[in-house]
This record gives C-alpha cells, structure tokens and sequence, in this order.
C-alpha cells in the first residue's frame, strides 16, 4: 500500500490473537495498524473471571485492560518525544530485526 501510495486510502485493523502487551501494539501502530483487536488478552480476561481468579466483573477488567494499554502506549510515545499518536502511526520508528532483507523490502517499506 505504502509503495503505491494507497495507505492513506485504506485502514488497517489487526483482528490477532497474539498481541497482548503494550510494546506488541506499540509496534503495530508505529508500522502503521489503525487498530488491534487482541482477542487472546480478551479471552484471558474472560477465563481469569470464570475461573475466580479476578475480584472485578468481566467489563471492569477490560476497561482496566484498555485503560492500562493506552497509558502504556502513551508513555511509550512520550519517552519518544512524540506527542500525538497520528505523529506516532505509521512512523517506523522500531526497526524488523532477524527477517531477511527480501521480507523486509517486501513488508516493511522505508525500513532497511
């Protein structure tokens, strides 16, 4: 989309299981998903309140959940010096380490 130039005419939503922690989807965004839907840590949730093992209802722990992932993401935009999270999406700030060049030319445009 990026060597196109079709990313701004597309959004991109990540529907995954394994993101889960806030530098997961402080990578997601800085290679430019618009959102992340991480069912697994939604699960995880569901299963911890069922099994007793969480004193909260099940919607108080996902709006902790979310709560506690957005200030991760926030500060680890803050440590950057980045205010606004538009300014943060898309910016490839991390680099792919351990892909070969070939997967890295082909899924990460800009990146070396």
């Amino acid at each position: 989309l990026v060597r196109e130039k079709l990313r701004l005419a597309a959004g991109l939503i990540v529907d995954s299981g394994e993101p889960f922690e806030v530098h997961h989807l402080c990578l997601l965004f800085t290679f430019g998903a618009d959102a992340c839907c991480p069912y697994n840590a939604y699960e995880a949730i569901i299963k911890l309140h069922r099994d007793g093992k969480v004193a909260l209802g099940e919607e108080k722990a996902f709006q902790n959940y979310k709560k506690a992932m957005g200030a991760g993401i926030l500060k680890v935009m803050a440590k950057m010096g980045i205010s606004a999270f538009q300014s943060y999406k898309g910016a490839q700030i991390a680099e792919p380490v351990g892909l070969h060049d070939d997967i890295t030319k082909m899924c990460f445009t800009g990146s070396t």
